[in-house]
């Protein structure tokens, strides 16, 4: 147990789907996690900062104009006391406001506790020289946003304002963003413990929900696993009555399990035919084998005791017996020929373009002179076989397949009806729209409605049928396989006492 499951988790990439899922599913959740909480941090820290610089630009304005207004026309400008109103040290925290000349003395500073802005001689010259900076300064364990404006020496009385005023000092305002630093680790704080347990209880969700989704696939396989039984001299099917339990919804795995058991009925109907044909083709096989072999062992036995006339009759028995085994085994070795030749059970093969036309007015008209013959030979079999249509049509496909398939309808009617004066088995051929029409009448014993839907089934005989020493059963069965591998179909309409026709549509060509 311990090996599995270090082979489940260790190897790369994992055995177990639902491993394989999970893991997909943390890396995607992981990577949406950390986006978005990037996403977050910095929409957060954006917006604090933007706060904070609206806050130090309005501070800007009313301390420059706390400054300039008691500044002097001329040197020297500066007073000696300048009013500021912002008080605040940046401590709590709060704005701090210091006003400094070129030479960087100090002209005023709103922090009663005396600490200045530390801010160093080159940005103090960048002001100098006109300009304007933003400055992030880490100080005293904290982090400071600093705004340094420069301030221009005022106009004098009755001069025109001009754009080259002297810069005399600069203007530093700042604040300090432990407030926004508090705020920014509890956030991530926040995010992180937020992150660990949507990730835990994702990974627990979508364990139980690859658990839910693949159980369907685990219960195919364990029915797999039972209907297969190995065994010493190999693997041998099991019940094929087993089926999965159809899971709720109507979705892909749905559609899976639906066809698993679809599967598993055709097997399940295909191993009953198959024993189902393995059992008659025994009975059918053992029956003429049991006649040959019991006369030819009394022949054996009593040879010289018997007549000439006893031992000919038995001779004669066991040679009819064989004819009936042969025709068995040919229809059989028939039978397996088709069934190699068709493609698919549920889309028989069409006749194609290079396959030789056939006339079948003309196969139709050759057999019935034949059996005409035979008839007529016969003195003693009370049958007509008529003639009621033949129109000249062309299909393609096997002429012998044709000629078997008239012959397997004609042999079957002349064999279930009764000799009598009303005895009377009529054959027509016409052409029905895309089709040919082949129909064959008798007027003989009918089948039982409850018996029409299995007589094209193999060695199936229904009981009419069953109360005649010949035939096998698979006469109809080969015929409708070699209509379906001519692209056609077969049908049969039936009374009982009344006859039968059977109609075989076959496309033109």
């Amino acid at each position: 147990m311990s090996s599995k499951i270090n082979r489940l988790l260790f190897s790369w990439p994992p055995r177990s789907v639902r491993l394989r899922l999970l893991l997909l599913y943390s890396l995607l959740m992981m990577a949406t996690l950390f986006i978005l909480s990037v996403v977050v941090l910095w929409l957060t820290q954006n917006q604090l900062n933007q706060s904070v610089d609206h806050s130090i630009e309005t501070q800007v304005r009313i301390a420059l104009v706390d400054t300039t207004q008691d500044l002097k026309a001329q040197k020297p400008y500066w007073p000696d006391h300048i009013p500021l109103q912002a008080v605040d040290a940046y401590r709590e925290p709060g704005v701090v406001v210091e006003v400094v000349d070129r030479q960087g003395e100090l002209h005023a500073l709103s922090n009663t506790g005396g600490q200045r802005i530390p801010v160093g001689e080159q940005q103090l010259q960048m002001i100098g020289d006109g300009q304007t900076i933003w400055m992030t300064i880490f100080s005293a364990g904290r982090h400071i946003r600093v705004r340094g404006v420069p301030i221009y020496a005022p106009l004098q009385t009755g001069s025109s304002p001009s754009s080259h005023q002297p810069v005399i000092g600069a203007l530093l305002v700042a604040k300090s963003l432990e407030d926004v630093d508090v705020t920014m680790i509890l956030l991530r704080t926040l995010l992180v413990i937020s992150s660990i347990f949507t990730f835990t209880g994702a990974l627990v969700g979508g364990w139980m929900l690859a658990n839910s989704l693949l159980k369907p696939l685990s219960d195919m396989a364990k029915t797999a696993r039972e209907i297969t039984i190995a065994t010493a001299s190999g693997t041998r099917i099991g019940n094929l009555s087993l089926r999965v339990k159809r899971p709720s919804g109507d979705d892909e795995i749905v559609e899976v399990v639906e066809t698993f058991n679809q599967m598993l009925s055709d097997l399940e109907s295909a191993a009953q035919l198959q024993r189902r044909f393995v059992d008659d083709a025994s009975h059918e096989l053992r029956a003429p084998l049991t006649t040959v072999q019991g006369n030819l062992s009394f022949l054996q036995r009593h040879m010289e005791e018997l007549p000439v006339e006893e031992r000919r009759s038995m001779l004669t028995d066991a040679y009819g017996e064989t004819l009936r085994l042969s025709q068995l085994v040919e229809q059989l070795l028939l039978l397996a020929h088709v069934d190699a030749d068709q493609v698919s059970p549920q889309l028989p093969p069409q006749p194609t373009a290079h396959q030789p036309l056939v006339e079948v007015d003309r196969a139709v008209l050759h057999i019935v002179r034949q059996l005409r013959g035979r008839l007529e030979m016969d003195s003693a079999m009370k049958k007509s076989l008529e003639i009621e249509q033949i129109d000249p049509v062309r299909v393609r496909g096997d002429e012998e397949s044709i000629r078997r398939i008239i012959l397997i309808l004609l042999d079957n009617a002349l064999k279930y009806t009764q000799e009598s004066q009303q005895a009377r088995i009529s054959i027509s051929l016409i052409q029905q729209g895309p089709e040919a029409l082949l129909r064959v009448r008798d007027t003989g014993i009918g089948i039982d409605a409850e018996d029409l839907p299995h007589i094209f089934e193999r060695f199936y005989r229904a009981d009419r049928a069953r109360s005649r020493q010949d035939g096998t059963g698979l006469g109809l069965s080969i015929a409708q396989l070699l209509v379906e591998r001519l692209g056609g179909r077969i049908g049969v309409k039936s009374q009982p006492g009344v006859g039968s026709t059977f109609s075989v549509w076959l496309p033109l060509a």
